[in-house]
């Protein structure tokens, strides 16, 4: 089975882990006109797509819904299996094959994080924002994009607050884990900005190391070790979250580079040995990355003082 599927309007394929959830299908009367001006299936992406020769349906209809289709023609009956990604969060797809950090990380450890806990924090997250949309009260919070909501939890339904929190965090954290990867990474940062902020904020490119690597240690139980960008300050940091809190939570914090200290990250290689995992992750980590992150939110904390001048 190929691990992508097709995807005629946007050049790109969809990554097949990210079409994992439920379908619905839809049995509409084989008709352009009605299909163009259905409410039913406005923002939905079918697939995959496999019938496009036996089909009557104008291609461009079903462009200009944004929609990619699977038609299987019956008799006067058009049927549509449709996922809601217009909705719906992907799971990010990696940059990098799972065995490509190894030896620092290995391949299996990989595609768990990645298809089994990434995909359970992408699935509840998306069950909590459709439950949000549901709410005419609160729908507009789902309209913020996930990581402007992780900064106003406190004005989501308190039944929902949790999960947000937790599959919302969860997502957001491990998309910034899993891109802050590279095979061609580790090493120093050469990028002058960047070097130029961590050797202001801790002296040194080896001393920030020893700082970083100490808070991930001294993490007790599940969490998260950063460098962010405090906006506040103008500066970088190092911080710490637990569980699958996320600097988004906290005003004027930017995550530039973030750790996974669960032990679901590290154990199949690392057992309970976190200090090797901590070590190998510096063979990995992509500057090149992490400077880009740094560029993006110096230029909006500028912006952002701009605008309150």
């Amino acid at each position: 089975m190929s691990d992508t599927i097709e995807n005629p309007f946007y050049g790109s394929p969809f990554p097949r882990a990210a079409c994992n959830t439920p379908s619905v299908q839809y049995h509409l009367p084989l008709s352009a006109d009605k299909l163009s001006s259905s409410k039913v299936i406005k923002g939905f992406v079918i697939f995959p797509s496999h019938a496009w020769a036996n089909s009557r349906v104008p291609l461009l209809v079903l462009s200009r819904l944004r929609l990619k289709a699977s038609l299987l023609v019956k008799p006067d009956m058009l049927t549509l299996t449709a996922l809601v990604l217009s909705q719906n969060l992907p799971l990010p797809p990696l940059r990098y094959d799972y065995n490509a950090l190894e030896p620092h990380i290995d391949a299996r450890t990989m595609e768990i994080h990645h298809l089994k806990h990434h995909q359970t924090y992408t699935d509840k997250l998306n069950a909590a924002l459709a439950t949000l949309r549901s709410d005419p009260a609160h729908k507009h919070l789902a309209k913020m994009g996930i990581d402007k909501l992780l900064g106003h939890l406190d004005e989501a339904p308190k039944a929902l607050q949790n999960a947000l929190r937790n599959h919302g965090g969860g997502y957001v954290n491990h998309g910034l884990f899993f891109d802050g990867m590279s095979p061609d990474g580790g090493g120093e940062p050469t990028q002058p900005a960047l070097v130029e902020a961590i050797q202001t904020a801790f002296g040194s490119f080896a001393s920030f190391k020893s700082y970083f690597a100490l808070a991930a240690l001294e993490l007790f139980g599940s969490g998260w070790a950063w460098l962010v960008y405090d906006q506040a300050t103008a500066a970088v940091k190092i911080t710490t979250t637990a569980n699958q809190d996320t600097p988004a939570m906290q005003p004027g914090l930017v995550a530039l580079l973030g750790l996974d200290v669960w032990e679901h990250a590290y154990y199949l290689k690392h057992q309970n040995v976190r200090k090797n995992y901590v070590e190998d992750f510096w063979n990995i980590v992509s500057w090149e990355e992490v400077a880009k992150r740094y560029d993006a939110a110096v230029s909006r904390g500028k912006a952002q003082d701009k605008s309150e001048v």
